[in-house]
């Protein structure tokens, strides 16, 4: 077991972080009976702490907050409406106004990643950074626990995050950073002491070389529990680390140092120096798991390891195979909380459906866009009274900084109801259609068409990952996919094979681009590229550099490819590998 982590007198304080995060837990269940009336009332909270904003006193909050009937009052006040509607009022926030759409002035401007759209600024109150701690820090290690037999709420944790610093600030001084990054910074003086890495640990500035560290102090833990991420594809890029480096990393556990390689500055080596210390007999057992080689190798490593907390399902679901291999049979998959820059939208109570969330009651009020008002110029919501099962909405959020029905771009499928709580799964993401000729392809039908073509094949890829752009320069139109060759070389067919065996799947995955794309004409088959390992960390680093203050943590593929530079730069890896 990590010494610092036996003997820190942070340790104390387990208790009432369980006692905290369990009676959390607790009181989130007892409102799901009652989450009609739940989601009404965290309205007519925001309503009257916003009462005295710009916004608030146009639209006169602190007197429809008294209303019987706010949901009617609340739908003919405010138009649903996207981004572009909170353009002006959040550029005037950045540049230091106060009291525009919530009282006071944000602590913190946030950035999106990007990944589908160019990145956006959105404001952070105190409020609702607080209810994503909620879920983050307490209501997903206490449902973890629940949900994953024998892991306990105490089991050790190896934690993927960086506590990043805020990239820029805007002309006022409000630093522009990212809203995990802000939570982590904020606990870290009270790190969980379930964590088997020293809070230094998220403080360093170097990604890669906080990563590796993550596995440094994961591999001395003999006993790690779980391991937790935000995506599934950023364990596996992990695990892919830790086999790269393992000797490297082995060396480092049985002398108690810090590779020279690792770019960390002479401060960050300071911090880290009193956790370290030779530990020669863990060395030795890392070395003889790795010798095992990829197949089961977490599983070798951390024989007590229960769980792999990460989201697995939507765009995810490529990597699952992947993390299932590696992992081995032993350990459970935990899709944790659904959420976004805007908001928490909800959390995974059912280990057996990892793809089923419930409402995130209070992180946000919540409305719905019915399917068929989607493309509507002005489209209506409806309340979660009024969803039906097995039917698809885009989610609406009213969050506690000042985005009032703000059009949130992802499309749920409302698969039933805790108590009056809907629980729903995601379906896709508004822009990632591909609809050249109505055929509505979507990043589930190319992901799961990827991942039986993978499924096919020796090596079955890095992660199972992909993306794609519609070719337009061309009659008829085609998409072009990309996928990574596995890192040992395999005897893999002719990309042509793989493209015509691919376009196949797609027409199983998605009947739609089968009958109204593909037998008509109206699109070519797909074309196939096959990049060198890599290849995608190295677009993901691309996207990391351009969102400025987007998180590390957060960085994501991206499945659309929408600029001329991403294209040119995976087809310039298919030329030259990175090195």
């Amino acid at each position: 077991m990590n010494r610092s982590r036996r003997f820190s007198p942070v340790s104390l304080l387990l208790p009432a972080w369980e006692a905290l995060a369990r009676e959390s837990l607790g009181r989130f269940l007892r409102g799901l009976p009652r989450g009609v009336e739940q989601n009404e009332a965290t309205l007519r909270a925001i309503l009257r702490r916003h009462a005295g904003s710009e916004v608030g006193r146009q639209q006169r909050f602190a007197h429809m907050a008294r209303l019987a009937d706010l949901g009617t009052a609340w739908r003919e006040a405010l138009p649903v409406q996207d981004y572009a509607g909170f353009r002006e009022p959040i550029a005037r926030i950045a540049d230091g106004a106060r009291d525009v759409l919530f009282p006071g002035r944000p602590p913190l401007l946030v950035s999106t990643s990007g990944t589908t759209a160019d990145p956006k600024l959105f404001p952070v109150t105190r409020r609702q950074q607080n209810q994503a701690l909620r879920y983050i820090a307490l209501l997903t290690p206490a449902a973890r626990a629940r949900a994953v037999p024998g892991l306990g709420f105490r089991a050790p944790v190896a934690t993927l995050m960086v506590a990043s610093r805020p990239g820029q600030v805007t002309a006022a001084g409000i630093p522009v950073g990212n809203p995990s990054g802000a939570g982590i910074r904020r606990i870290r003086p009270l790190a969980p002491p379930f964590w088997v890495f020293p809070p230094a640990v998220l403080g360093v500035r170097h990604y890669p070389s906080a990563l590796y560290l993550h596995a440094l102090f994961a591999l001395r833990a003999g006993d790690l529990g779980c391991i937790e991420a935000i995506y599934s594809s950023h364990v596996v890029n992990w695990a892919g680390l830790i086999l790269a480096r393992g000797e490297e990393l082995v060396r480092d556990i049985a002398d108690g140092t810090l590779s020279a390689q690792l770019d960390l500055g002479a401060d960050e080596r300071a911090v880290l120096a009193p956790d370290l210390y030779p530990d020669p007999a863990r060395a030795r057992a890392v070395a003889q798991a790795l010798a095992g080689g990829e197949a089961g190798v977490m599983g070798r490593l951390w024989p007590e390891l229960k769980a792999v907390s990460a989201v697995i399902s939507g765009a995810f679901a490529a990597s699952r195979p992947r993390l299932r291999a590696l992992a081995g049979p032993g350990p459970m998959f935990y899709t944790t909380c659904f959420g976004a820059t805007e908001g928490m939208i909800g959390i995974n109570l059912d280990i057996n459906q990892p793809e089923h969330y419930v409402l995130a009651l209070g992180a946000c009020h919540f409305e719905f866009v019915p399917e068929d008002e989607l493309g509507a110029a002005s489209p209506r919501a409806v309340g979660v009274d009024r969803l039906e099962q097995g039917a698809r909405y885009e989610v609406v959020i009213t969050n506690h900084a000042g985005l009032y029905r703000y059009r949130l771009g992802d499309v749920v499928r409302i698969e039933g109801r805790t108590g009056t709580t809907p629980v729903f799964s995601f379906a896709w993401r508004l822009g990632n259609v591909i609809d050249l000729v109505g055929e509505k392809t979507s990043e589930q039908h190319l992901g799961g068409a990827v991942a039986a073509l993978l499924a096919e094949l020796p090596g079955a890829g890095l992660s199972g990952e992909f993306c794609c752009w519609p070719d337009l320069a061309r009659l008829p139109y085609r998409y072009v996919v990309y996928v990574e060759r596995p890192v040992e070389e395999a005897a893999w067919p002719p990309e042509a094979a793989l493209a015509s065996r691919l376009d196949e799947l797609l027409q199983r995955e998605n009947p739609s681009y089968a009958s109204l794309a593909r037998r008509n004409g109206r699109l070519a088959e797909l074309e196939l590229r096959c990049l060198p390992p890599g290849s995608f960390e190295a677009l993901v680093q691309r996207q990391r550099d351009a969102s400025g203050g987007a998180s590390v943590n957060q960085a994501k593929l991206p499945r659309l490819l929408r600029s001329a530079a991403q294209r040119d730069l995976l087809e310039s890896l298919v030329r030259n590998p990175p090195g």
